[in-house]
């Protein structure tokens, strides 16, 4: 069964907007070679993949609450709400737990992006999120809007998949 969260129509963006939001998204998957850069580094120091997921997400936490803090330093009053007790009984059960996902792609990144290489790792997880996102897309599943799949889409992920064989065999 799909469950599906209804979603509030988002007015579009404008393109000077879309232009440093495709920026940012640039810089964060650059950001995520860095990561399996720094990730090989403390396994190899360390010689334990449990203890470098351990360290990676106190690390993460360490620096979300730093932005937070900061932010609600430096934020108008009116942009400081939290959750009331309705908000957090409205949110799905499973919500909370897209954590532990990020937790099995630190491990993967860990334990496999030095055996690969860091661009066939990426390509690869690239390709896996692609698939799974132009199906979570086209059900409209977890609060986003559907966008039906097509041949288009079809084409892109078929082109992704043939990137990550060149990566891996060149």
């Amino acid at each position: 069964m799909t469950t599906t969260v209804p979603v509030a129509a988002r007015p579009a963006l404008p393109r000077s907007m879309m232009a440093l939001v495709f920026v940012f998204m640039l810089i964060g998957g650059a950001l995520r070679s860095v990561e399996a850069g720094c990730q090989n580094s403390m396994k190899l120091a360390l010689k334990n993949v449990w203890l470098c997921g351990v360290i990676s997400y106190a690390v993460a936490l360490t620096g979300v609450g730093l932005i937070l803090v900061v932010s609600l330093l430096f934020s108008s009053r009116a942009s400081r709400r939290w959750p009331t007790r309705a908000d957090l009984a409205a949110m799905p059960k499973w919500a909370p737990f897209g954590g532990l996902t990020g937790g099995a792609a630190i491990f993967a990144m860990i334990t496999v992006a030095s055996s690969v290489g860091v661009s066939t790792f990426n390509a690869v997880i690239i390709a896996g999120q692609m698939f799974l996102a132009t199906a979570m897309d086209h059900f409209g599943v977890m609060g986003f809007p559907r966008r039906r799949i097509n041949p288009q889409r079809v084409a892109a992920c078929a082109m992704i998949i043939a990137g990550s064989y060149l990566m891996a065999k060149y």
